[in-house]
């Protein structure tokens, strides 16, 4: 028959039947750089994997972003509306600061919304460096806090005021 060799590099016959009973023989032959090549067609899977993960780190910081940015202009917007209110408040009550000393009332027109009014005596607490606190009270002097009060348990907008003891 053939020649058989058994070596990593040698050629092999092998024989074999057909479909309809005939002999022969098949000789296999390897080539001289004989390797097994990868096709690059396609990506692995840890590509794939690398690929998504960063895709998806990628999404949840740009949604983030979007998200605060979301919370920053509605603060914004109740900080708008806050102004607004105090603004209104204060031009109402610039005539009955005598008779005052703290009011807390729900705001018309926004609801959810609310304010207080204190009126109070001017205490200034100073702290130098390496010394105990004092408290010094001007007597010429009234501190007025206005407090707006946004819906839903959101932080508060406080705006604090000196105001002339005559004017009171």
């Amino acid at each position: 028959m053939g020649r058989r060799s058994s070596g990593p590099d040698s050629d092999r016959q092998v024989p074999g039947t057909d479909t309809h009973g005939a002999h022969f023989i098949v000789t296999i032959t390897k080539s001289p750089n004989h390797q097994i090549t990868k096709s690059s067609s396609g990506f692995t899977l840890i590509e794939v994997l690398v690929a998504t993960a960063i895709m998806g780190i990628s999404l949840g910081v740009l949604l983030s972003g979007f998200a605060q940015g979301h919370r920053q202009a509605f603060r914004g917007d109740m900080a708008r509306q806050a102004a607004t209110i105090a603004e209104s408040v204060l031009y109402g009550l610039a005539n009955e600061l005598e008779s005052m000393s703290s009011i807390e009332e729900e705001v018309e027109d926004h609801p959810g919304w609310s304010y207080k009014v204190e009126i109070r005596d001017l205490v200034l607490k100073i702290t130098a460096k390496d010394q105990e606190e004092k408290e010094i009270e001007i007597p010429e002097l009234k501190e007025l806090v206005l407090t707006v009060q946004p819906p839903y348990d959101a932080h508060p907008f406080i705006l604090t005021s000196w105001i002339p003891a005559e004017q009171i």
